[in-house]
């Protein structure tokens, strides 16, 4: 007898016939009839030969599942949407940390990035709000096995090459001096965790399979990538990838629209209201009638929001 293959067998209502929100993707590489790289909707089935596994990456929970083999699986089923404990939304203020805005506190240098409070890259950048008449602006990280600091004249600091980097599983404070001549006139404090080496593998690993796709870049930015990132809450590196898509010209609404979700996450809505602005304005250039919907719900629920 013939093999059994992998089959996506999709109802009438589904994704051949209409557009839907994709829940899920296949990911892994294999010669059973189905295509790495293709993406789920809901009422999607799989068919899995025996002994073959077929990998899938639920955007729905974050989770790669590997679907048993010589079974019909219902695989968007299994993307269960996880319970999320703590997420910065327009409609969930309460869950956000202290707002982050030019001018907040007479003038504070309110650091910006890394975003987030768990981060992947050990030499991060390191940025903050300008303080209006400062001359410059003194930097300190400190932790297991970095201690430093340095001056410099602008907003943002690339972190120096001559530093010892940040060590894996280990928290470490940022912090950042605005003066005037000699005379120090407002700070600000950040932590961040750089995640153990253990949980850097498993992400890197994760990475390498969404990038052996050869997805469109745009893509595989806001929903394989961000998914990735999110299992972990690296918003420094979801927000870092976003914004290499826009500085090579990307005009994906879907794109700015997730942008503007991170940095509302990282409680930056000044931020999170240009992308947002700008998702609006290509969804409706381009026509994307659904996208233009979801940007305009959360621009309305963020301008009453900020009337508050």
């Amino acid at each position: 007898m013939a093999q059994l293959q992998p089959i996506a067998r999709r109802n009438s209502l589904n994704s051949l016939e209409r557009k839907c929100d994709f829940i899920a993707r296949v990911v892994n590489d294999n010669d059973l009839g189905w295509r790495a790289g293709s993406k789920l909707c809901e009422g999607d089935k799989l068919q899995v030969a025996n002994g073959s596994t077929v990998k899938i990456l639920c955007y729905l929970n974050l989770k790669f599942l590997d679907l048993p083999s010589g079974s019909i699986s219902n695989a968007p089923d299994k993307c269960v949407p996880q319970a999320v404990k703590r997420r910065c939304t327009p409609a969930t203020r309460n869950k956000c940390p202290k707002t982050k805005g030019p001018g907040d506190e007479n003038g504070t240098p309110t650091v910006i990035s890394p975003y987030g409070s768990s981060i992947l890259n050990s030499r991060p950048v390191i940025s903050w709000y300008s303080v209006a008449g400062a001359d410059n602006y003194t930097v300190i990280v400190e932790g297991n096995g970095v201690n430093w600091e340095k001056e410099v004249k602008t907003a943002t600091l690339l972190y120096p090459k001559e530093q010892r980097e940040l060590q894996y599983g280990n928290a470490y404070k940022i912090t950042v001096i605005a003066s005037k001549g000699d005379f120090p006139v407002s700070a600000d404090t950040s932590v961040v965790n750089l995640l153990p080496e253990s949980d850097l593998k498993q992400i890197l690993e994760k990475v390498e399979q969404i990038n052996s796709l050869n997805l469109p870049p745009d893509e595989a930015a806001f929903l394989d990538l961000d998914a990735v990132y999110m299992s972990k809450r690296l918003l420094n590196e979801t927000i870092n990838t976003l914004k290499k898509r826009v500085v090579a010209g990307s005009s994906n609404p879907t794109l700015y629209r997730i942008l503007g979700d991170r940095y509302l996450e990282a409680w930056l809505p000044d931020e999170a209201r240009r992308e947002y602005v700008m998702a609006a304005q290509l969804a409706q250039s381009s026509g994307s009638l659904d996208e233009l919907e979801k940007v305009e719900e959360r621009l309305k629920l963020f301008e009453s929001l900020q009337q508050l």
